[in-house]
């Protein structure tokens, strides 16, 4: 688990933990130990640290996450400008085309979904409720697709070197010369579209939200294709497009007031 690019390899060890709880929801000692192939005293230590620190609570021998890192991330969300100025255009959006909207922004190279409207988590069976809020590859799905069209040639060569081009489904970009030539297209129509290439089935529209300085993310529409694949490139563009102006201009003016 060592690792030359992780200056505190200790600290990559307890993350690498508390990821493997999350995954099982709750464990033991033993079998985080055999999971990660750690000593188990080298467990122990880590459990007993974030345990006495709020991240980990313990039942009967196991482990499994606080509330805290709920706290924290709605607390990184509420203070992101793009979910400050973006929620009520993402829930606009939502009701004027009867899609799921949702706002996006880029994270360490990867997709962070801030606000999905009319996601019922409550209702998820177990097993899909760490579908959202996630992490996805960029070039996977519209809003990443979107923001990537923003970056250099160079920063999106070094976010595929680092995360690669992993496929989701059999209409997944692969190849980082389909990747540029996609993103090219974004570029020129001012939106990027996903036709099924993260989800089967689900279609979806995103325009980016930036500035000439910084890109703060994208908004995005989604939906059946069976019934939003005819006005991709038609009214929703337009619409997703109209929503992303109005949450950058207010992201602008805000600036200018402060």
């Amino acid at each position: 688990m060592d690792d030359p690019a992780v200056p505190i390899n200790s600290v990559k060890r307890s993350y690498a933990i508390v990821n493997e709880i999350r995954d099982r929801e709750i464990a033991g000692v033993t079998e985080l130990a055999a999971a990660l192939s750690l000593p188990k005293s080298t467990v122990h230590n880590h459990l007993q640290t974030l345990e006495t620190l709020g991240y980990l609570v313990k039942r009967e021998g196991r482990y499994r996450l606080t509330t805290q890192f709920l706290h924290l991330g709605r607390e990184s969300r509420n203070s992101n400008e793009l979910f400050l100025h973006g929620r009520q255009a993402a829930k606009s959006l939502a009701d004027q085309t009867n899609t799921y909207s949702q706002l996006v922004i880029e994270e360490n190279g990867r997709g962070a979904i801030l606000l999905a409207t009319r996601w019922d988590y409550e209702n998820l069976p177990p097993s899909a409720r760490h579908v959202y809020p996630t992490h996805e590859h960029l070039h996977t799905n519209a809003p990443g697709k979107a923001i990537l069209a923003q970056f250099t040639e160079n920063r999106v060569h070094e976010i595929v070197t680092r995360h690669g081009l992993p496929t989701r489904t059999d209409r997944t970009v692969t190849t980082e010369d389909a990747l540029t030539a996609e993103l090219a297209t974004i570029r020129e129509s001012g939106y990027a579209v996903d036709t099924g290439e993260m989800l089967h089935g689900i279609v979806g529209v995103a325009a980016p939200i930036a500035t000439e300085d910084r890109v703060y993310g994208a908004i995005a529409a989604y939906g059946p294709g069976n019934e939003l694949r005819s006005s991709l490139d038609g009214d929703l563009a337009t619409i997703v497009c109209e929503k992303a102006d109005s949450i950058r201009e207010d992201i602008v003016f805000a600036t200018l007031s402060d």
